[in-house]
């Protein structure tokens, strides 16, 4: 009975412990939108400035700055855009496009990446967003899910999820 009291004790400091950072490598390369969802709707309809089409996401090392390449439509057209980003204390990256950005990642598996953005744009109104990255075009129902929970976490509404994948149609060529 000890042994078994011991192991649960053990087992629940270890569920306790800090998840380590995932590795740059691991973070780096060719990333697509799968899925988005945003308390403020405008920003992620077609046209909209967070209707993205993500391409790659590349960390430097020591892992203090980001970059993220990624078209958005512009009447109909893809127009390509390189955003940068610096590395905060509290992990979160901070970036400017279409206002001020506050970009933190979430969970990483080995074929999807969850992050969470907070957007402050020019006229002061704050726009949570949740995004789900993938390497390709397959989505795993386990990550699908841990994105909607992160969704209704930030108390964004399951129905403003807006399926990306669906509608891309942007140059995938580096």
């Amino acid at each position: 009975m000890k042994v078994l009291l011991l192991s649960l004790v053990l087992g629940l400091v270890c569920a306790q412990e800090p998840q380590p950072e995932p590795e740059p490598l691991q973070l780096s390369g060719k990333w697509k939108t799968h899925y988005i969802a945003a308390s403020n709707q405008e920003k992620t309809r077609e046209n909209g400035p967070f209707h993205v089409y993500f391409r790659s996401i590349c960390l430097a090392n020591p892992k203090d700055t980001v970059s993220f390449r990624f078209f958005v439509k512009v009447n109909g057209k893809c127009v390509q855009f390189t955003i940068k980003g610096t590395k905060k204390d509290n992990k979160d990256y901070d970036a400017d496009y279409a206002g001020k950005n506050k970009f933190k990642i979430i969970h990483v598996s080995k074929n999807a990446l969850i992050g969470y953005n907070e957007n402050v744009d020019e006229e002061g109104k704050i726009t949570k967003m949740t995004i789900f990255f993938g390497k390709g075009n397959k989505t795993e129902a386990q990550d699908l899910e841990k994105f909607k929970e992160l969704t209704r976490e930030k108390g964004i509404p399951e129905e403003n999820i807006v399926h990306i994948l669906k509608t891309d149609d942007c140059p995938s060529s580096e």
